[in-house]
């Protein structure tokens, strides 16, 4: 089979808005992805990057931000933000603030992940919240078991090189001032030492709520504007 036989079918969004035509078609580039914005069948931007986050400025039309997974699988979310946004196309794609989504093509696998999504988003939040449990425990667990295994180093025998001193000036010492910081009382000790392992699973558990409902408002919008029409 030749290379060209085995190279996928590029990822397709959709979106017809104010009776335009969005396409973003998203393809395998080596250890990159390019992704090309059309409107209306002409190309509006197009880049290659290998970047998670990614903004495409299509100038008059506009900007698309997509999410884009870390290694491989559909996008996660691709969004068009209008010329007329209060921030700008481009800053309100930066920061993902408003837009419409784009629908991922019927069939795909990024429209499969979508229905899941909406019809099991307490899951979903679950899912997300579990990775990040997961994320904290991992380095924990490979820590512990490191300190369990004795590994036995080899003994190198490494040369004994006399090294020449090198003459560093002598320089005044800098006068800092001697602070005396009142010590943090233990309760508080304690809680920001472990801080650092229960507030990444907070923010995933808001961040997977804030987006479950941000695809309600979505669906609602959309419904909205195809009654106003």
């Amino acid at each position: 089979m030749t290379r060209a036989g085995t190279r996928k079918t590029p990822e397709r969004w959709l979106l017809t808005h104010d009776g335009r035509e969005h396409v973003l078609e998203i393809a395998d580039a080596g250890l990159r992805r390019r992704l090309t914005w059309q409107v209306d069948g002409t190309e509006a931007a197009t880049k290659t990057t290998s970047d998670e986050r990614v903004t495409l400025d299509g100038g008059e039309h506009g900007a698309l931000g997509a999410r884009l997974p870390s290694f491989s699988g559909p996008a996660r979310r691709v969004t068009w933000y209008s010329p007329d946004a209060d921030l700008g196309a481009v800053a309100s794609a930066q920061t993902g603030l408003g837009g419409v989504d784009l629908d991922p093509e019927p069939g795909s696998r990024a429209a499969a992940r979508e229905a899941w999504i909406r019809a099991h988003p307490n899951l979903h939040a679950a899912r997300r919240t579990g990775a990040a449990v997961l994320g904290v425990l991992l380095p924990l667990l490979t820590v512990w078991l490191l300190t369990r295994i004795d590994i036995p180093w080899p003994d190198w025998n490494l040369p004994d090189w006399d090294l020449p001193s090198i003459p560093w000036p002598d320089l005044p010492g800098i006068p800092w001032p001697d602070w005396d910081l009142p010590e943090l009382p233990a309760w508080l000790r304690e809680l920001l030492d472990k801080a650092k392992y229960v507030v990444p699973i907070v923010v995933a558990f808001v961040l997977a709520r804030a987006e479950v409902r941000r695809r309600h408002t979505q669906d609602q919008r959309k419904r909205d504007a195809d009654d106003a029409a």
